[in-house]
């Protein structure tokens, strides 16, 4: 496996003070890895090479090889984490993931609307030397996914090791806006982790007292210390936080503002401009930003870390990435007043929206060993909820003892209310994450409450060919395989704050 060659960064702002690149420098950065493109632009049923789950090397230090964990087709080799996949709208895709590593491992397409037997939840154990081989139809909007491990009591450490890769869906509409699409050039994938690095460069795990994992070292597709070279012109960075509990405040260091496009589920109505926004575990975020024609000029993007309550150490504004403009102009990609043919009627969502249909309460214990959701922990057997299929949802989410980050699988969904005010503009497109944005204007006692609205379109039947229509089924765990909700701090799913329903097809339909 090729090794990305990356070094370790020091904590804390870096003490550059020049706006222009100085070549001198070069030591003091390493380059940005892009992984490898995984793409059939011509078809729409075809079959993707098999992609191996493996122990592999990766250097964080350079020179210094790191054992960690990656996904590799035979034409795609990764180091660390996985290829980018990207597919369309229409497409039914075969794909065939196959198991080198001495655990068993779930491979789950997180954002994804499909049937539940294709999910890749934890029922969807892929055991070592085994392959799982499905044919997923795509049928949602252009939007920025990802696929990570979701082995029960055991995704915390493996996506920490290396199980993550992006996933894009494009369509129609997001191929003809005008928008910049050349992978690696103007089209930036950038995947956000920390890490905990030992004096030979060695990636380990460990909590060191703290509820959930939280690394001293932040790394951008597995680069620490990253520098990148963009052409001018109109660039898109499509953002993915794979960090399994930190969150962070993204703006540059010279306070120049960007544009939001789109969000977990797709795109916005249209471009936000902003100059820093929240980004929490597992979301997803498109900006895009104009570099001017100045070759050498340098944009430094900062990740503020905030101290929430579940525990991290550190806080305080640290470099995430160094972009430095280049000779080359980008003369592809604009900007577009408007994102979508079919835009979301947010104000309508939320006055029509019925009562609401299920409350979701998570908290945990006193010493934060035991998570739950409803007073329950996650318990593989018991299929907490029954959801028809197609019927109008309206959940509220209560957020206790801190802010928890709440993922639902099998859909995307409208954020009606974050602490009953109207979300901000960046949060009123579809997603599949929703966090409390605001939880520090209010005491740590207070419960924090969220308001969502949604549809299931797809059923968790085993068996898609013999779909039951017999509400007498509807929990029965081996009729279906359930989808998950849960909370996004990966380590405080492990230790129960999950909870997994059904989406079934009644006898009214």
């Amino acid at each position: 496996m090729q090794s990305c060659g990356v070094a370790i960064a020091a904590s804390g702002m870096y003490s550059f003070a020049e706006s222009v690149w100085d070549e001198s420098n070069d030591d003091a950065f390493q380059p940005l890895w892009i992984p490898p493109l995984l793409e059939n632009p011509t078809q729409q049923h075809y079959l993707f090479p098999t992609l191996f789950v493996m122990d592999s090397e990766h250097e964080f230090i350079p020179g210094k090889k790191s054992t960690c964990v990656s996904l590799s087709t035979f034409f795609h080799p990764c180091s660390f984490l996985a290829p980018t996949i990207k597919v369309k709208k229409g497409d039914t895709v075969g794909f065939r993931i196959h198991n080198l590593r001495e655990e068993a491992v779930t491979n789950h397409w997180h954002g994804l609307h499909i049937p539940g037997v294709y999910d890749g939840g934890p029922h969807q154990l892929i055991e070592p030397g085994q392959r799982w081989a499905i044919d997923m139809p795509i049928r949602q909007e252009a939007s920025v996914n990802w696929y990570h491990a979701h082995t029960c009591e055991k995704t915390a450490r493996q996506v920490y090791e290396g199980h993550v890769g992006m996933f894009i869906i494009e369509d129609n509409n997001s191929t003809t806006l005008g928008l910049p699409d050349i992978y690696g050039f103007n089209d930036i994938p950038l995947i956000l982790k920390d890490t905990l690095l030992d004096k030979d460069g060695q990636q380990y795990y460990a909590l060191r007292d703290q509820p959930a994992f939280f690394g001293e070292h932040l790394a951008v597709n597995g680069t620490i210390n990253p520098i990148h070279r963009v052409p001018s012109g109109w660039i898109r960075f499509r953002i993915l936080n794979a960090s399994n509990a930190r969150f962070y405040e993204l703006h540059f260091k010279d306070d120049r503002p960007f544009y939001v496009i789109a969000s977990d589920g797709g795109l916005l109505n249209a471009p936000v401009k902003t100059k820093r926004f929240l980004i929490n575990s597992g979301e997803r975020f498109e900006i895009m930003i104009y570099f001017e024609p100045k070759p050498g000029e340098i944009a430094d993007l900062i990740a503020f870390t905030p101290n929430p309550s579940h525990g991290d150490p550190a806080v305080g504004d640290f470099q995430l990435i160094r972009f430095v403009t280049d000779l080359i102009h980008s003369p592809i990609g604009i900007l577009p007043n408007t994102l979508r043919r079919e835009p979301i009627h947010w104000e309508e969502a939320v006055k029509t929206a019925p009562p609401i249909t299920k409350t979701f309460e998570m908290s945990m214990n006193s010493n934060r060993t035991k998570m739950m959701i409803n007073s329950k922990q996650y318990n593989m057997m018991r299929i907490d909820e029954a959801i028809p299929l197609e019927q109008e949802q309206v959940w509220k989410i209560i957020s206790k003892a801190g802010p928890h980050p709440f993922h639902i699988h099998g859909c995307s969904f409208l954020i009606l209310s974050i602490n009953g005010e109207p979300p901000e503009a960046i949060y009123r497109g579809w997603k599949d994450i929703v966090f409390p944005v605001g939880y520090e204007k209010f005491p740590s006692s207070k419960e924090l409450t969220l308001v969502i609205r949604m549809r299931f379109p797809f059923t968790t039947d085993r068996d898609l060919e013999n779909i039951s229509h017999d509400p007498e089924v509807a929990k029965d765990i081996n009729h279906h395989i359930p989808y998950m909700y849960h909370c996004h701090i990966l380590e405080h799913e492990d230790r129960g704050m999950m909870g997994q329903f059904s989406v079934f097809c009644s006898l009214a339909e």
